[in-house]
């Protein structure tokens, strides 16, 4: 992917972004009926068991990644662990934005494989992950607090 490309990939997921963040500010929840959404009794222990396995993940990624000399796939494995681990979140908490926020990390991850693999400058892929996720994450935060 040519760095004009993937200036164009980052201008667009900037646009959906806000988009998503101005949504979630404007309407405060998803359309659609409201109905109550209990937490699984077991919930913190699978937070718990999550969050060691995508602390364990990203180790395990770094070192490997180091070890085979592909730093620059870093940021990309970093935020694919952290996409994933949303999925197990979502039905844990009942929180249902979670699955888009694992969907979305994980194809951020994946479109900056791509741009990687495709010949994108380092440093533009490692914008887009950072500002896509930042925004991603930051869009769940909003949609969380304001659905109560």
């Amino acid at each position: 992917m040519s760095t004009p490309a993937l200036s164009c990939a980052a201008v667009l997921a900037l646009a959906l972004a806000v988009a998503a963040v101005t949504f979630t500010l404007r309407f405060g929840r998803l359309p659609g009926p409201r109905r109550e959404r209990r937490p699984a009794p077991d919930s913190f222990r699978v937070f718990g068991q999550v969050n060691i396995g995508q602390t364990v993940a990203i180790v395990v990624a770094v070192l490997a990644l180091g070890r085979l000399g592909l730093w620059l796939y870093i940021p990309a494995a970093v935020c694919l662990v952290v996409g994933l681990h949303f999925f197990p979140l979502a039905r844990s908490f009942a929180q249902p934005q979670y699955w888009w926020t694992g969907g979305l990390l994980t194809a951020l991850a994946l479109v900056a494989v791509l741009a990687l693999v495709g010949g994108g400058a380092a440093a533009d892929v490692r914008v887009l992950i950072g500002f896509g996720a930042a925004l991603v994450l930051w869009a769940t935060a909003l949609h969380v607090a304001r659905r109560g």
